[in-house]
């Protein structure tokens, strides 16, 4: 003992050290079942609860107000509206275009044939002139709106797909999760946000729309308009715009491309690639009435959110019950076991211990 140090002396008076895991270990063995189920359930909820939280995202509707005739030949990659004139970028080599059209007729009124080496992308309105994108050119072109001429351009890396203005930025995307906040003056790079819906980063965004602190975009390949929190880069709202594609081409490239709002309406012009049509749409809060018709998706929202709840919650009663049946049908039996266990000897004969 002489050798034993102060330390491993007072170890030995109190025990092995627990860890804070075999500690814990070690509480839920002494304490008794009961204790351990509730603490069960908080986990469980705890951990179910973001889930039913991202249940709750706020669905949008869309509403046709009028349909408009669109040139079918129209490859479309940006769609703008301005002081009453519609403009139109489209793609493909040897087919690019930067055009104005009637919103009313759907005419073509004016256009500028790009080069055959170039790719027209998305564009919006910057002052007096158009800015649009090229596909993979890696060059940004500057058209007076009057003219219609090349009056400058920027050069950026990476593929170039949807354009808006936000009144300070120009924003960006290119076909990734990210969306580009560009200065607009010389087109560099002043941030980058990267877009997600629950959690989840959103590919493929497409043509873009800026409206006060929300950016619009297609997502390509999909039927839907995400409606995208320009702050935090978090996706509001969806807007289901497949019933614009229904009398539409289903051609792999045919897909819905085009957002312009229109301001002196509150509402959007929409079209897609090679479509014949374009709609002029509003898009409504799924949860305020109208037409007289309430929305039902919140409850059914709100009991999708509650299920894991509710199974948690029928899982731990089961447990419960299980065990008080056990106590109730042990408790019988240990009476009579410590009745037999406290039941004096039989008497014995005196003869048989020599008396």
């Amino acid at each position: 003992m002489g050798n034993t140090s102060c330390s491993e002396q007072v170890q030995a008076r109190l025990g092995p050290i627990l860890t804070s895991m075999e500690h814990r270990s070690d509480m839920i063995r002494l304490g008794s079942a009961p204790h351990v189920f509730p603490a069960l359930l908080v986990v469980l909820l705890l951990t179910f609860a973001p889930v039913a939280a991202e249940g709750s995202s706020e669905v949008t509707e869309l509403h046709v107000i009028s349909s408009h005739s669109h040139d079918e030949g129209a490859f479309t990659q940006g769609l703008e509206m301005h002081e009453g004139s519609l403009y139109e970028s489209t793609g493909l080599y040897g087919s690019s275009s930067l055009r104005e059209v009637d919103p009313s007729s759907g005419e073509v009124l004016r256009q500028t044939q790009l080069d055959q080496s170039l790719f027209g992308e998305g564009i919006t309105i910057v002052g007096d002139t158009i800015v649009m994108l090229t596909w993979r050119e890696e060059i940004a072109l500057v058209f007076d709106i009057v003219t219609f001429e090349i009056i400058a351009n920027h050069t950026y890396s990476g593929e170039g797909w949807g354009l808006c203005y936000d009144g300070n930025h120009l924003v960006m995307s290119n076909g990734t999760s990210d969306l580009t906040f560009r200065n607009p003056s010389d087109f560099s790079v002043e941030a980058t946000l990267l877009v997600t819906n629950q959690g989840i980063g959103v590919d493929f965004l497409n043509e873009l729309e800026c409206v006060g602190q929300t950016v619009y975009a297609n997502v390509w390949g999909n039927d839907s308009i995400i409606a995208i929190n320009k702050t935090t880069g978090e996706v509001e709202s969806t807007i289901d715009a497949s019933v614009l594609a229904e009398n539409e081409s289903d051609g792999y490239n045919d897909v819905l491309n085009g957002i312009a709002y229109f301001p002196e309406r509150d509402a959007f012009l929409i079209t897609g690639k090679n479509w014949t049509s374009m709609h002029l749409v509003s898009f409504e809060n799924s949860q305020t009435p109208s037409d007289g018709n309430i929305s039902k998706p919140l409850p059914l929202n709100f009991l999708k959110g509650i299920l894991p709840f509710l199974l948690i919650a029928a899982f731990v009663i089961i447990l419960s019950s299980m065990r008080l049946l056990s106590v109730i049908i042990r408790f019988p039996l240990l009476i009579i076991a410590r009745r037999q266990t406290e039941k004096p000897p039989p008497p014995t004969d005196g003869r048989s211990r020599g008396e």
